[in-house]
C-alpha cells in the first residue's frame, strides 16, 4: 500500500498570515518496502514533513493518504474526502490512534518518547496501547529489546538511567514491538558508537527487507549510501530532489544542499589525487576500490 502526499503546506504560526509556511505544497509517493532517506540542511523541514506522514502535525493544505486515512487539519477538506465514505471509515478518521499503529516514528530525541517507569513498560506500552494483551506485549517488547541489544538486566530499570545512546535503542524498540508497516526514524544513530551504529542500521536493513516500509531522515551520508534506495532532498520547505543515492553522489555538487561527503568519496578522491586510476562508479564495490590500488598509479 502507497503512502500519499498530497499537495501538504504547514505553518507552526498559524495565527500570522504572513508567517512563512515550514512546508509549502509538497507532493510524494511512497511505495510499499521503500527505504527512503530524508535529507537537507538543518532548518530544512525533514522532520516537520515526517511527523505528517501519521497525524502528529496536521496540514493546513493538502492531506496525507494511507489506506482508508485522510490526513488533514484542513476539516472542509477532510469532510469533502470523507463524503459518501462507510461511517466505520468516518469515525476512524476522527482520530488517527490507528494509523499511529500503521505508521511509527523515532523522534530524534528518544526521551521524548519515554515517560514509564522501567524500560520494559515503556516498550510494552505501544502494543498494549494497540490491543494486544499484557502477555503479547510483553512477549513483542522481549523480542523488540533483545533487537536492539538491550541487555536483560536493563528491562526493570528507568529509562532516564541509561546513556543516550541506550535510550536510543529502547525508543526504536519501543516502536518495533509493535510492528508499524511504515517505521520511520528520525537520526536513528545519533549518539551511538560506529559498532552500535552498524548493529542498528542493519536492524532496520532487515526490517525493511522483510517486506516494511523505512523513512530515515539523517544528517550521515555514509548511512545514505550504504542502505537506501531513494533519496530526498529537503531544502526551505520544499522536496528539491528525488533520486538514488548512486545519482546524488556522483552527479551533484553537495554543497549546493549543504549536505557531507561520504567517507568512501573523500577516500576515492584522496587516490585520484595521489595519481591512482579510479572512478567513482566504483564506490559501491570495495573489491573495485582495491584491485584500482593494486594497479598502483597511472603512469
Amino acid at each position: 500500500m502507497s503512502l500519499k502526499i498530497n499537495n501538504i503546506s504547514f505553518k507552526y504560526n498559524k495565527s500570522k498570515k504572513n508567517d512563512k509556511y515550514t512546508l509549502k505544497d509538497v507532493s510524494l509517493t511512497i511505495e510499499k518496502g521503500d527505504f527512503i532517506a530524508v535529507v537537507g540542511k538543518t532548518g530544512s523541514g525533514k522532520s516537520t514533513l515526517v511527523q505528517m506522514l501519521n497525524g502528529l502535525l496536521l496540514p493546513d493544505l493538502g492531506y496525507v493518504e494511507y489506506k482508508d486515512f485522510k490526513v488533514t487539519g484542513n476539516k472542509k477538506l477532510k469532510k469533502e474526502l470523507l463524503k459518501n465514505k462507510p461511517k466505520n471509515i468516518v469515525k476512524m478518521n476522527k482520530k488517527y490512534s490507528l494509523l499511529k499503529k500503521e505508521i511509527g516514528i523515532v523522534f530524534q530525541f528518544p526521551e521524548y518518547q519515554l515517560f514509564k517507569e522501567t524500560i520494559l513498560k515503556d516498550v510494552m506500552f505501544g502494543p498494549s496501547n494497540f490491543g494486544l494483551s499484557k502477555e503479547e506485549s510483553k512477549k513483542e517488547s522481549l523480542e523488540a529489546l533483545k533487537s536492539v541489544g538491550i541487555k536483560e538486566e536493563y528491562y526493570e530499570r528507568s529509562p532516564f538511567e541509561i546513556s543516550g545512546g541506550e535510550k536510543r535503542r529502547v525508543g526504536i524498540a519501543s516502536i518495533l514491538a509493535f510492528k508499524p508497516e511504515v517505521l520511520i526514524l528520525d537520526e536513528p544513530t545519533a549518539g551511538l558508537d560506529l559498532k552500535g551504529r552498524y548493529e542498528i542500521m542493519e536492524l532496520i536493513k532487515s526490517y525493511n527487507n522483510s517486506g516494511h516500509t523505512v523513512i530515515v531522515v539523517t544528517h550521515d551520508m555514509d548511512l545514505v549510501m550504504k542502505y537506501a534506495k531513494k533519496v530526498l532532498v529537503v531544502s526551505n520547505g520544499n522536496i528539491i530532489k528525488e533520486t538514488t543515492p548512486k545519482e546524488l553522489f556522483i552527479t551533484t555538487d553537495l554543497k549546493d544542499y549543504s549536505l557531507e561527503e561520504p567517507s568512501i568519496f573523500k577516500f576515492i578522491k584522496t587516490l585520484k589525487e595521489a595519481g591512482f586510476d579510479i572512478d567513482f562508479d566504483s564506490y559501491d564495490s570495495l573489491d573495485n576500490i582495491i584491485k584500482s590500488i593494486k594497479k598502483g598509479k597511472k603512469k
